[in-house]
């Protein structure tokens, strides 16, 4: 209004239509005033709450700028979604998230969590429960605000982790610019969800992988291929729609593998002898097979072999204490067989010391190359 002494039918009718607005939603649940009516949050404190069906409840939490937040919300009996503001009190401006999972649909009627992973670009977020999609007239639900803390890896040694619906991890890894690497998640007990932010500190946007095997449901394996532009490596394991207490996996990034030609590794009589804990290189070439054993495990205890970083398909085969390749295993925990580049594991009990496994690409016209890992649990 800089300047102006003439106000015009138009804005009069735009202020009316703003000032409606703000009534429905920053009177937090419908109020006739259009300043918001804010729940303050404490970070690490979970609240319960209902929303009621076209209303919103507002909140405000204070953080600490240039951290990462997880906002999520839980327990929800019917289908309210999360907008998210940033820093803006007013409630008029939506921001974006990093991990943005504020509104996905119910799955054959039941509602499902939702989060937003954030860097605080202040030091206070705000954001609101929506309840416009609601089929009942109201939702109860859990909402909470994680601060998320960044664990450095070695790209040789994975880690053994776990999280939770209301909880992330975030990892770092040192890489080489230029250089293509994968980041991977595999030994799932539950659902949990790989994101991918390369070189980006900020967590704004995830990066693009070359190979993209994210987003699956279940205790499939994820992973993605990508070059970095700089170095650490940067990625988030959410729990969000995990439905245990907690959701066990393996997490490493390593550089992933590229071999033009491959050709087959080890025979049945004579496997290549691998490391268990230690991500290993290997391939197969075309209509080919190759052989591998781990030694030195426990009888009776758990282990997941599993292939990532697939550069084209190939089927894992499990043959535990088996050193004829005669007979499979039966997986406790089975994401063998699945086509194109999707990592592939077996997770089962030791019966020996040893345990034999095989690669085969059957149906891949140039052969691949993969990484393998022998890993404890889950």
């Amino acid at each position: 209004m800089k300047g102006k002494t003439v106000v015009t039918a138009a804005k009069i009718l735009a202020f009316v239509l703003v000032t409606i607005l703000s009534a429905c939603h920053g009177g937090g649940g419908g109020g006739t005033s259009f300043a918001p009516s804010i729940t303050f949050l404490t970070v690490g404190v979970p609240v319960s709450d209902v929303v009621s069906q076209n209303s919103f409840n507002d909140y405000g939490a204070s953080v600490i700028p240039g951290q990462l937040y997880k906002i999520s919300v839980t327990n929800l009996s019917d289908d309210a979604v999360i907008s998210f503001f940033g820093t803006d009190g007013s409630f008029s401006s939506t921001a974006s998230c990093g991990v943005d999972n504020t509104t996905t649909p119910p799955v054959s009627g039941t509602p499902q969590p939702k989060d937003c992973i954030v860097n605080a670009p202040g030091d206070t977020l705000y954001f609101s429960v929506d309840g416009s999609f609601l089929v009942s007239s109201s939702a109860a639900y859990t909402i909470d605000v994680e601060q998320l803390a960044i664990t450095s890896l070695n790209p040789s040694v994975p880690v053994l982790d776990s999280t939770t619906q209301t909880s992330a991890n975030v990892y770092s890894v040192p890489v080489t610019a230029g250089v293509p690497f994968t980041a991977a998640i595999t030994g799932l007990n539950d659902d949990a969800e790989l994101y991918v932010f390369g070189s980006s500190g900020t967590f704004a946007t995830q990066a693009a992988c070359i190979i993209d095997n994210t987003r699956f449901i279940g205790t499939t394996p994820e992973d993605c291929t990508l070059t970095t532009t700089g170095s650490p490596l940067y990625f988030i394991v959410d729990g969000i729609f995990s439905t245990k207490t907690a959701v066990d996996y393996t997490a490493f990034a390593t550089a992933a593998p590229a071999i033009a030609t491959p050709g087959n590794e080890g025979t049945a009589g004579s496997p290549v002898a691998l490391s268990a804990d230690t991500p290993t290189i290997g391939q197969v070439a075309f209509s080919g097979a190759s052989f591998y054993a781990v030694s030195g495990l426990t009888p009776g205890s758990r282990y997941t072999v599993s292939i990532n970083g697939l550069t084209a398909n190939g089927n894992l085969t499990v043959y535990n204490a088996d050193s004829t390749f005669t007979t499979p295993a039966a997986c406790l925990i089975d994401n063998i067989l699945f086509s194109g580049t999707t990592p592939e594991s077996c997770t089962l009990a030791a019966s020996g010391g040893t345990i034999y496994f095989k690669v085969s690409a059957n149906t891949t016209s140039g052969g691949l190359a993969f990484i393998n890992l022998v890993e404890p649990g889950p």
